[in-house]
């Protein structure tokens, strides 16, 4: 039980250190949230309004074949949407680029309004006609402020020496290049043409220009699509649906909206225009196909009626004609077979003859084996993946090489899968040749004119029944490309929302607060950690026994006056419960350094303690540094060291002050051996000199961390007080004065701490008691 009262205790303590830690720095803590508000809020007001626009288009399947009659069409019109490839188009710098013709934004316009900066957009109060002779204008910043109704200042600044290019290139890191030394700076009027060696431009004023300062810029069509496109997403609405979400980003709301509709258009363009492509590749390859059937199926038409004319035969007799019937059917068949297998070694000599295979679609094979359309449908994907990869990277890139290696892996793959399936089909054509074989065969057994009538009858009827084929699918074809329309349909149209989404400026000034208040915590937690200073007596009593005689307050002003010497005539209190065994008291006073207030506390003391109406007097031992005549406004001219040496008398060098009860001896000149002088038996027979004739002698001696002056005269004292200041002793001291009272059996030390800020209240509550009297440090604080 003991135990958990014990923790409970420390960690009130430790809480409650926690909370002086934060009130002895709350004045920085709060300057440091202050200044990151302000600082945050001045970053949220300037940063640009960034607005978005989001729009929804459907990716359809196209129709597509199963059967060898459709492989013509399979062959050029491509296989079912891929998702993953749409989304990969749709974010290409090629569709950016489409996109970007159709609007105007090859030029930007801004300029400031309320410290902020403003862009225009299709209401720019003056246009730019331009002409750019020079890549190195793009991108350089044109300032336009107008001077009249009529004439403007035309500036181009170089590169200054104060921003980061300049620096640099002062240190000698990177050289400015001739992009940053171009400067120009003239007057013009509105509708002149400006000629110079990197551009030619026209300014013409469309609508009232108020007195402020603009701006411009060129972008290259190169970047432009990273520009305005940079914040496009791409993203699919869930897994099983082949609803596509794009949204975009942009500094202005109209823009936002038009960027992602010319997108659409652009994209749906293109789609049509493949399609289109694809059904012309059809008719050329069926009209090609129907010229060489034609002009077979005229040769086979006139050799029929030419060998009918001949020979004057009309007709087949029945048994030959269902045995020519059966042969063309099987001949037909044969020419689907070569029509199929011309497809597939074109398909083969693609693969073979190009390295970018992003336009190959699993369509080309669809009649062909399952696995094989699979390879080519992840070949394709691969082949977009790269396409896209390789705009910010090249040949080199780790990414890239992987793609590279994985490609090349499928195409192997794929050729020999193409192989496999065109042997199949040479396989399904002897097949198909020896049914035919058989079934002419039948025919020898007729009379030589009816096989031969057989013969032409049968070439006649396959060429006709092909070339019905390829006319049907030329019509079918004619019809699909006249009726081209794209696979995306547009289900929500990108609208214009003037609301911005972004900065949150609330958000970032709160952030900023919170990070101020974090740094600021930070900064008195660390500097506490650090601080090896002394600053309340909890600390004192952390590191030493040695009792605490009292808690001097800071003397700032006359609010304080009262409780600073409150705190004196507590400490005169405490001295009343020491035991005494003669009528005089003798205190020596000192600290570890100098400037812990050692002098000014003696003095202080001796004003309270003669208040009581008792003698006192001030012995200045601290023969290095004499101070303590400066306390009363007294001439050090005559003091100890001269009585001591002889010079004077004691009676000559004691010395009357202001303060009624109060005498003092000064230093006097200086010696150059003080410590000699201390250690002279003559110190000894002073101080029990002036014990007969004052009730308290106050030694003030030179700081023990320096000299063992004070040292040697704690042998001659009724009490020593050392004084420790508030973030000014170290606290190595106190442990080493903690030692030194041990080690030497000095019973009757003490502590004052001085220099000490109080809190808002005050209480007289001391606790007296022989040893361990001290002032109550309930309303101390260290700071």
């Amino acid at each position: 039980m003991s135990n958990i009262i014990n923790v409970q205790q420390n960690d009130e303590i430790d809480l409650k250190q926690v909370f002086k830690i934060i009130s002895r720095y709350k004045y920085i803590i709060l300057l440091l949230a202050i200044v990151f508000t302000i600082a945050t809020a001045v970053f949220a007001y300037t940063k640009p309004n960034i607005y978005a626009s989001s729009a929804t288009i459907e990716m359809q399947e196209e129709q597509r074949g199963y059967n060898s009659a459709d492989a013509l069409k399979q062959a050029f019109t491509g296989g079912g949407i891929n998702v993953q490839n749409q989304i990969e188009i749709l974010k290409s710098r090629f569709l950016a680029e489409k996109a970007l013709k159709s609007l105007d934004l090859n030029t930007r316009y801004f300029t400031t309004k309320n410290y902020r900066k403003h862009e225009f957009y299709q209401n720019s109060p003056f246009v730019v006609g331009t002409k750019v002779l020079d890549n190195i204008i793009y991108g350089k910043k044109f300032i336009l402020t107008p001077i009249n109704e009529d004439t403007f200042n035309l500036k181009i600044l170089p590169t200054s020496k104060y921003s980061k290019k300049g620096i640099l290139a002062l240190l000698g890191v990177s050289p400015l290049k001739e992009y940053d030394l171009i400067s120009y700076d003239k007057n013009h009027k509105y509708g002149e043409d400006i000629n110079t060696e990197w551009f030619e431009i026209k300014i013409n004023q469309i609508s009232q220009m108020e007195n402020e300062t603009y701006s411009f810029q060129f972008i290259h069509p190169s970047i432009a699509a990273d520009v305005f496109y940079s914040g496009l997403n791409v993203s699919q609405v869930s897994e099983l649906a082949s609803v596509l979400r794009i949204s975009i980003q942009d500094t202005v709301s109209t823009r936002a909206k038009d960027l992602l509709n010319s997108l659409f258009k652009a994209y749906l363009d293109e789609e049509v225009k493949r399609k289109s492509e694809v059904a012309n590749l059809s008719l050329a390859f069926i009209d090609k196909q129907l010229e060489d059937i034609n002009q077979r199926l005229k040769i086979s038409e006139n050799k029929l009626e030419v060998y009918k004319e001949s020979n004057d035969v009309i007709s087949l007799p029945e048994k030959a004609t269902a045995t020519a019937k059966n042969i063309t059917e099987y001949e037909a068949k044969l020419q689907e077979i070569i029509i199929e297998e011309n497809i597939l070694k074109n398909l083969q000599q693609y693969i073979v003859s190009n390295t970018n295979l992003s336009g190959l679609t699993v369509g080309s094979i669809q009649f062909a084996d399952p696995a094989l359309a699979a390879l080519i449908t992840k070949l394709h994907e691969l082949s977009t993946q790269k396409e896209s990869v390789l705009i910010d990277y090249t040949e080199l890139h780790p990414d890239v090489e992987k793609l590279s290696k994985t490609i090349a892996s499928l195409r192997r793959s794929i050729k020999a899968s193409l192989k496999s399936n065109l042997r199949q089909l040479n396989q399904r054509k002897k097949s198909m040749n020896r049914l035919i074989s058989k079934y002419t065969k039948s025919l020898e057994t007729l009379p030589k004119q009816e096989r031969e009538l057989t013969r032409l009858s049968r070439h006649f009827n396959v060429n006709e029944k092909v070339y019905s084929f390829l006319l049907e699918k030329r019509a079918e074809t004619a019809i699909l490309k006249s009726s081209t329309i794209s696979n995306g349909r547009i289900l929500d149209e990108a609208l214009n929302y003037p609301q911005p989404i972004k900065p949150k400026r609330m958000l970032i000034v709160l952030v900023g607060m919170i990070l101020g208040i974090i740094f600021g915590l930070a900064y008195a937690f660390i500097k506490e950690f650090l601080n090896d200073t002394i600053k309340n007596t909890e600390e004192i009593e952390r590191l030493s026994s040695i009792p605490i005689y009292g808690v001097i307050p800071l003397n700032k002003n006359k609010k304080i006056a009262n409780i600073f010497f409150e705190a004196f005539r507590s400490i005169r209190t405490n001295l009343q419960f020491l035991p005494q065994h003669e009528k005089s008291r003798v205190i020596t006073i000192t600290s570890s350094v100098s400037g812990e207030g050692k002098t000014n506390t003696a003095a202080k003391l001796a004003e309270v303690i003669a208040k009581s109406n008792k003698k006192v007097i001030i012995l200045d031992l601290d023969l290095r540094k004499a101070s303590v005549h400066n306390e009363f406004n007294i001439p050090n001219n005559i003091g100890f060291s001269n009585y001591l040496t002889k010079q004077n008398t004691l009676e000559e060098v004691i010395k009357k002050t202001s303060e009624e009860n109060i005498d003092i001896i000064t230093t006097g000149v200086l010696p150059p051996n003080p410590s000699e002088l201390i250690l002279m038996d003559e110190t000894k027979d002073t101080i029990e000199l002036l014990k007969q004739t004052y009730d308290y002698v106050i030694i003030d001696t030179p700081p023990v961390g320096l000299v063992t002056d004070a040292l040697i005269l704690m042998n001659y004292t009724d009490i020593t007080f050392f004084i420790v200041r508030a973030n000014y002793t170290r606290k190595e001291f106190i442990k080493n004065l903690d030692r030194l009272s041990k080690e030497h059996s000095h019973n009757h030390i003490g502590m004052i701490l001085n220099g000490v800020e109080i809190g808002d209240k005050y209480g007289y509550g001391y606790g007296v008691s022989y040893g361990y009297g001290y002032g109550n440090d309930k309303y101390y604080k260290g700071r």
